[in-house]
């Protein structure tokens, strides 16, 4: 049985790998030459963390092509310095897109900024084409009915059958199983705005948007989808309180154990065993993995227990998108990187005078870094306070800023035009990795670090904090104080 079961996995892994086939991006972005396109996709849809595939610099002309191996549709989601955008890509397929900005459609947004994505030569039965179409009958009907739904009760039941019976028709054609399911899912999550419960007799006998009816005709006995977005929210909004639910009662003394006193993954699907909605194995188990996550935080849980449980699966789980999930959530539960009184990533980055200097060169003196790029305004902006700062505190407090420009010629051009910011300066080069490495999701942000090179603040306070930001604490206070300190610590300073 043992050989069996590892013959069918090895199997399913050399699946994985023969099926992997190269997805071409190609096409133009407008206004964007010579900057740099990252391309992400997601690890999974249970924690929702993105996986960084690569990047290219865009060519002067504005043209760009990329290649990527995909096992499966993937959503894909592309970033132009703080600007993204999105669509789904099928292995082997060749997409060719166009990108633009436009400053009027994204005015008053601060971090989420979007580019328009254009597909030049569209299919009309492409994925993104019969999607982009059901999406916009969704939001023609949701924004009709909007009264209705915030209103939180079940009048608007009769129109989301009606809407659920005209999709479903419209489903019957299409030939794309994912598209099918996005489509049936998202009509799901629909039905979940209506507040369900395994008993309710609020519209009388004949309702049938119970929580019971939604699991069978929507979970029961189905394939579990883990690569289809639609269906793992509506996974995860059916089934998040479920686990916690199941803890109160009697019957549910077997879970707590087998989490508490155990701290077996083995025992505790055993436990799940027992309830008739989780008799397909490879669904409970993910039940099993989601409701940990779900409880990580609960005070009446042991932590620790559940931590080991999530590795128990991360390494022995027969359900390779499983191992998959419960490493992601380990992550997020375990992850201390930039911790107080952790050590940093170390890195080896170039300066405007082509020198190579290294974290490790500023061992001896308290840090302050800035992650910063010249086309940022707030960036900008703050480089002015920083300069006050350094003229205060420099004896004191070593200054960095790292530039994330896709060129150097950018920073050095900077800083030609700012002949006062005489700090140390940086460019990040090809180490995007370093961006992740130090939690850099917009720039600026900021990375305290003492002269023992451990984290002190990550994110850190930005330069001019109490003034801009009230709620926000100022960096000058911890300046202050070390070289207030180091005075004392030296009558001669």
């Amino acid at each position: 049985m043992l050989r069996k079961l590892i013959f069918i996995v090895v199997l399913i892994f050399c699946a994985n790998f023969l099926f992997a086939s190269k997805t071409v991006i190609k096409g133009f972005a407008k206004g964007f030459g010579d900057q740099e396109l990252s391309v992400y996709t997601f690890t999974d849809y249970i924690t929702n963390n993105k996986k960084h595939l690569g990047y290219i610099t865009i060519n002067k002309d504005e043209t760009f092509s990329f290649d990527v191996e995909l096992s499966s549709i993937s959503k894909i989601y592309l970033k132009i310095e703080d600007k993204t955008t999105w669509f789904f890509a099928e292995p082997g397929s060749v997409y060719n897109i166009s990108l633009s900005y436009s400053e009027e459609f994204n005015k008053g947004r601060i971090y989420d900024k979007q580019m328009s994505l254009k597909f030049n030569f569209p299919a009309p039965n492409e994925l993104n084409q019969e999607i982009k179409k059901y999406n916009q009958k969704y939001d023609a009907f949701f924004d009709e009915n909007y009264l209705l739904f915030v209103k939180r009760d079940r009048s608007v039941e009769p129109k989301i059958k009606a809407f659920k019976t005209k999709m479903l028709k419209e489903v019957e054609s299409m030939k794309s199983d994912f598209v099918k399911n996005h489509i049936i899912y998202s009509i799901a999550q629909l039905e979940t705005t209506i507040d369900v419960s395994y008993n309710d007799n609020q519209t009388g006998k004949n309702s049938k948007n119970t929580k019971a009816n939604l699991y069978l005709e929507y979970l029961d006995k189905k394939p579990v989808l883990y690569n289809n977005a639609e269906y793992m929210t509506f996974f995860k909004d059916f089934f998040k309180s479920e686990l916690k639910d199941m803890t109160m009662q009697v019957s549910g003394l077997d879970v707590i154990k087998a989490i508490n006193d155990k701290a077996s993954f083995k025992a505790y699907n055993t436990a799940l065993a027992k309830y008739p909605f989780l008799e397909q194995e490879e669904f409970k188990q993910l039940f099993g993995i989601y409701g940990l996550l779900r409880i990580a935080n609960d005070k009446y849980f042991t932590r620790k227990n559940i931590i080991s449980m999530l590795n128990e699966q991360k390494n022995g789980s027969i359900y390779p998108q499983q191992k998959i999930i419960a490493s992601e959530i380990l992550q997020l539960l375990t992850e201390k990187k930039l911790d107080k009184g952790t050590t940093p990533p170390d890195f080896k980055l170039y300066n405007q005078h082509n020198e190579l200097i290294s974290l490790q060169s500023f061992k001896g003196k308290y840090l302050y870094i800035n992650f910063w790029a010249t086309w940022n305004i707030p960036s900008q902006k703050e480089m002015k306070v920083m300069e006050t700062l350094y003229k205060k505190y420099g004896n004191d407090i070593e200054f960095l800023s790292i530039c994330t420009d896709n060129n150097i010629d950018k920073m050095n051009n900077f800083l030609k035009r700012n002949p006062t910011y005489t700090w140390k300066f940086l460019h990040i080069g090809k180490n995007q990795k370093l961006l992740d490495d130090f939690s850099v999701a917009t720039v600026p942000t900021y990375i305290f670090i003492d002269d023992k090179l451990n984290i002190i603040s990550a994110p850190a306070p930005r330069p001019g904090g109490s003034a801009e930001r009230s709620t926000e604490e100022n960096i000058e206070k911890y300046f202050f104080e070390i070289t207030k300190a180091n005075q004392n610590s030296n009558p001669f300073k």
